[in-house]
């Protein structure tokens, strides 16, 4: 028991340090730490709820510099993309699952090196590509992350702003995920205690994250972000090949 509690508090704390920094980046670094000392039907729910909670108590300063015009164009596609990747999650292996995601972050990694940028007023269909993407991999894998994080980075935004519209994103994404798992029950008693017993450790790194933002320096923001997601893709792409 004092082993699952220390690693569901180190993983807590550390995937709230590089949220609060990043304004992304919980659920990619909890749900594999916490698969570590908690059953994966627990893990995806506690860390959504978590999400919900971090986002909801920094909504308001986030909604100040968010671009919503952004946001909303690209929710429309995420509660599009949810069925669709449910459907594909009874068609493909995990193996083929991780493989296509990781290859699909690292191609998309390597674009955001070249310094590929956007418009700050992309296409409605560029928009809703991007929030079905999003939302297909969030049904097939719980990690619709990637694609709105790389489209958001590509965007002339400063860093705050980014970090802004992807708190308000993913509040919204947690929100619509978390109600058809309360739904169907997932969401129980012990979910709940170990959600209020996290909070002090959510928000603290929480806390901590946003002050290294704040004296980071702008193209920190951007290497940090592209480093988790290159990671994520490596760890992806070597867990599909080693089977």
């Amino acid at each position: 028991m004092i082993v699952t509690l220390l690693i569901a508090v180190f993983g807590v704390f550390a995937a709230s340090v590089l949220r609060g920094f990043t304004g992304f980046g919980f659920g990619l670094a909890a749900v594999p730490l916490l698969s570590l000392a908690l059953a994966p039907a627990k893990v995806v729910p506690f860390v959504t709820l978590l999400q919900v909670l971090v986002s909801v108590a920094g909504l308001r300063a986030a909604a100040r510099l968010a671009d919503w015009r952004v946001v909303l164009r690209l929710a429309p596609g995420f509660v599009l993309g949810i069925p669709i990747g449910l459907l594909l999650l009874t068609e493909l292996s995990s193996n083929h699952v991780r493989l296509a995601i990781g290859l699909l972050i690292a191609l998309s990694v390597a674009v955001l090196w070249r310094r590929i940028r956007l418009p700050p007023r992309p296409s409605r269909g560029l928009a809703l590509a991007v929030g079905l993407s999003s939302g297909t991999m969030n049904g097939l894998a719980s990690m619709g992350g990637p694609p709105v994080i790389v489209y958001l980075l590509a965007l002339d935004h400063p860093p705050a702003v980014t970090r802004a519209s992807t708190i308000v994103y993913f509040l919204f994404a947690s929100l619509v995920t978390i109600t058809p798992m309360a739904a169907r029950g997932l969401v129980d008693r012990e979910v709940l205690l170990w959600s209020i017993a996290s909070v002090p450790v959510l928000f603290a790194g929480n806390v901590l994250g946003g002050w290294a933002f704040v004296r980071a320096r702008p193209h920190q923001h951007r290497l940090v972000a592209l480093l988790v997601l290159a990671t994520l893709a490596a760890m992806l792409i070597l867990r599909a090949v080693a089977g």
